[in-house]
């Protein structure tokens, strides 16, 4: 990794107006959480979600060459992605050591143990991204294989760690503190897990770092588990829609397909069972994404039948303006005219 390339990781955070504009959002709740007395400690406990995941998505995405999507209500949510908190207890595992060492052993003792941890945290969260595993990323065999695997460039980071531990204390003697310095400190924080994550992009390590693979569960389980997380998503879909929040709840539901092992089966399941409720209308409006979804991989025959399903329920129902003509070309080859000749009149 060139010096060239560190620079540009290092500005990254700020030339993406999603990142900053979300991390900006979550600095300033914190901020005023801790103005806030009893308020604050109440808006502490739903925010800190929503820094740990932002933080484990940037490292993730950049680990993949991408760029994280923007904050979403997701990220409130304690047990959404729990395996991303689980850098809750790294950190605070790191700090307990630098305290309980540092007032044993005053300065030198506080050098070595910051020297360690700063060698060690990287490639433990970066496992943590890579195999989503909070037992993996405190495997010795796994953070070597990691450490390894990347080489010198690995050492970017602790090197990272110890200067940025050094210029904040700098700062902090020179009367900087505050607002700013909080500020400064935040935004070095973001570039610490983007780094980490471009360090271990080039190395395809997703596929590549040698974790043991845990013994796979029976199909039936499988297929069990896959159905109450499925369950437990549209449910609290349901919660949003119910109360009017139908964008909300939409917005939950496609988060989940972005997840789920087997969209091809998801979409149908939450088709189906978006029918049961007794107001229909969310049904269809979900209806016209999944036909979306059928036209554009081709699927016209199965996007005919969701057609003729919606309009079971609601004569009127058309696909969204985009999708009226390729629906159109559906229908007229399966050589239903009813319904091509209904949709004419909507393109």
């Amino acid at each position: 990794m060139s010096a060239t390339d560190i620079l540009r990781e290092f500005a990254f955070p700020a030339r993406s107006v999603t990142i900053m504009l979300s991390a900006l959002f979550i600095f300033l709740m914190l901020k005023f959480a801790l103005w806030g007395g009893l308020m604050g400690l109440f808006l502490m406990f739903l925010i800190l979600p929503s820094l740990f995941h932002y933080l484990m998505r940037l490292l993730d995405a950049r680990s993949r060459g991408e760029e994280p999507g923007p904050l979403d209500a997701e990220d409130l949510m304690w047990y959404h992605a729990p395996w991303r908190l689980f850098m809750i207890v790294q950190l605070v595992f790191a700090g307990y050591v630098l305290w309980t060492l540092g007032g044993l052993y005053q300065l030198p003792g506080l050098l070595v143990t910051g020297a360690l941890v700063a060698a060690v945290l990287p490639a433990s969260l970066a496992v943590l991204a890579i195999t989503r595993s909070p037992l993996q990323s405190l495997n010795p065999q796994a953070i070597g294989n990691l450490i390894g695997r990347t080489g010198a460039s690995y050492w970017i980071l602790p090197t990272y760690l110890l200067l940025a531990g050094v210029v904040l204390r700098w700062l902090s003697t020179q009367g900087l503190s505050g607002f700013f310095l909080d500020l400064f400190g935040y935004y070095l924080v973001l570039v610490f897990f983007s780094l980490t994550g471009a360090v271990v992009q080039p190395y395809n390590l997703h596929e590549e770092v040698d974790i043991h693979e845990p013994v796979e569960p029976r199909a039936e389980v499988v297929e069990e588990r896959l159905l109450q997380d499925r369950n437990n998503a549209l449910s609290h879909a349901y919660g949003f829609i119910s109360r009017d929040n139908r964008r909300g709840g939409f917005a939950h539901i496609e988060s989940w397909l972005r997840e789920d092992p087997d969209p091809e089966s998801a979409w149908p399941w939450f088709f189906d069972q978006m029918l049961r409720w007794e107001d229909k209308h969310p049904a269809l409006l979900f209806g016209q994404s999944y036909i979306s979804q059928l036209l554009a991989h081709g699927e016209e025959t199965q996007a005919v039948k969701i057609m003729m399903r919606c309009r079971l329920h609601n004569a009127a129902f058309a696909p969204l303006a985009d999708d009226r003509q390729a629906a159109l070309q559906a229908a007229e080859k399966s050589g239903n005219q009813e319904l091509a000749e209904f949709l004419r009149s909507r393109v």
